[in-house]
């Protein structure tokens, strides 16, 4: 996914890179809003991470795939105390 590396070494818009994937694979709106909540992270925006990070772990491939990536997202919103329910 070049537009997530480009996003955190250029700078960008989270909310684009997710647009971007929202009608793709389930698998690519996963990445894309995983990333955009980690993006915001480093940027010290836990709200709008929050929104991402939980739609990713929500999204038809986050909460069915035995993926490490959508293990870390489950992680990170459980370190958070983000209810995903």
């Amino acid at each position: 996914m070049r537009e997530a590396y480009n996003m955190f070494k250029d700078g960008g818009d989270p909310e684009n890179l997710v647009a971007a994937f929202s009608s793709g694979q389930p698998n690519e709106y996963f990445y894309a809003s995983l990333y955009a909540g980690l993006y915001y992270e480093s940027q010290n925006e836990p709200d709008a991470a929050k929104v991402h990070l939980i739609a990713a772990c929500q999204s038809a491939y986050g909460s069915r795939s035995d993926d490490y990536m959508a293990a870390l997202a489950k992680v990170h919103c459980k370190c958070r105390n983000w209810n995903l329910n």
